[in-house]
């Protein structure tokens, strides 16, 4: 059975690394302005969401592709 909770928290995450990088609506023009203002963090701050989130991808993905399964 897939946990909705790990679904669920795969979206944020993956927003924090498009800010970061400024793909997808954040490279464009109109929200580019989110993305430098999420460089302005001092790195304190940003250096641990972006591994939270990346642990979270990667937790996520493995659970979609059954590596790790929900207790019954």
């Amino acid at each position: 059975m897939i946990n909705p909770w790990v679904l669920a928290a795969m979206v944020p995450a993956m927003v924090v690394l498009m800010l970061q990088l400024a793909i997808g609506p954040f490279g464009h023009i109109k929200f580019i302005h989110w993305h430098l203002r999420w460089k302005q963090l001092p790195a304190a701050i940003r250096q641990p969401l972006i591994t939270l989130a990346i642990l979270m991808l990667l937790a996520g993905g493995t659970h979609l592709l059954g590596f790790w399964q929900m207790p019954e």
